[in-house]
């Protein structure tokens, strides 16, 4: 995989690009239901049409009800996507936690300098050192334009 760092990669493959946000899929499956007063109209409304007629989600972080109008197969199918994005996401965390990227990170500079220091590694720490160091040599320096190694 490309050496991508979590920011890049979730404008890329995020809920929000991928239309997928809470808000977004409320506001694609139902309407705001308003009581009282509206912000956006700048005055209060007396209106309480929808009161009974939907089904109900209120969210958790604000206290705001929305109608729900949309019919089941269409929620059905946001739960696949959204399943398929947990899947993606599972993906990314066990490919981020893995192999030398659970201890370097991910390198994304072009240019890098790794200094070792084994002045008083007793051996089998330095072997553990030194297979680190292989891995990411193998599996990110290798994707560099420069490096040094300074020992």
């Amino acid at each position: 995989q490309l050496l991508v760092s979590s920011s890049k990669w979730l404008q890329l493959h995020g809920l929000k690009r991928n239309k997928l946000s809470l808000s977004q899929i409320l506001s694609q499956i139902g309407f705001q239901h308003r009581k009282g007063y509206v912000t956006t109209l700048g005055k209060l409304v007396a209106s309480r049409y929808a009161d009974g007629l939907f089904p109900q989600y209120k969210r958790a972080q604000d206290g705001t009800v929305y109608n729900l109008t949309t019919k089941k197969e269409l929620i059905l199918h946001f739960a696949d996507y959204l399943m398929g994005a947990i899947e993606l996401y599972k993906q990314r965390l066990e490919w981020l936690t893995s192999e030398s990227r659970q201890i370097f990170g991910v390198i994304q500079e072009q240019c890098i300098i790794i200094v070792l220091d084994f002045g008083t590694a007793a051996p089998a720490e330095f072997d553990v050192c030194r297979d680190a160091i292989c891995m990411v040599l193998v599996e990110q320096v290798i994707q560099i334009a420069k490096f040094n190694l300074i020992r």
